[in-house]
């Protein structure tokens, strides 16, 4: 009798700690979604010029005027909104090329693509962590490589 009593006392704390846990889980997503649902427009368009640079950069650093409204309206990019690579003052991304109607990056133009494509490849798909163990409970990743589990080893 005395058993079951310490076992439902083990049981309820374990549940207590638990509804905790799930509580604080359900605060941090809450907060994340609040963050998420104000920052995408902000986040699209802090990185579609450089979406229409590093693929200007991909084709080979310089289009035609036509491929560059192609470009930009395949990301979303408004015509209107191509000026600002051409800025007279402060750091021009683009160029056109006089007599001809090509359109070339600038060294500026082409560090800001260059950063992107390089964003844009470490946001893959990364390798599964190989020693699960570090990813398992504490208690469980402890005896991980005890004598006890070694039989288990080799199956």
């Amino acid at each position: 009798m005395h058993i079951n009593k310490v076992e439902k006392m083990v049981t309820e704390a374990t549940l207590r700690q638990a509804s905790r846990l799930i509580e604080e889980a359900e605060e941090r997503l809450d907060a994340l979604k609040a963050l998420l649902q104000a920052s995408p427009p902000k986040m699209a368009e802090l990185y579609l010029g450089d979406r229409v640079l590093a693929e200007v950069l991909e084709r080979g650093a310089s289009v035609t005027r036509q491929e560059l409204y192609e470009i930009a309206e395949r990301h979303g990019m408004d015509r209107r909104g191509l000026g600002g690579f051409f800025r007279l003052s402060g750091k021009t991304s683009l160029n056109e090329l006089p007599g001809t109607d090509r359109i070339v990056l600038t060294p500026y133009g082409a560090e800001q693509a260059r950063r992107h494509i390089e964003r844009r490849q470490t946001l893959g798909y990364e390798e599964v962590e190989e020693a699960l163990h570090r990813a398992a409970e504490a208690s469980f990743a402890e005896d991980w490589d005890s004598e006890e589990d070694s039989i288990y080893d080799s199956l």
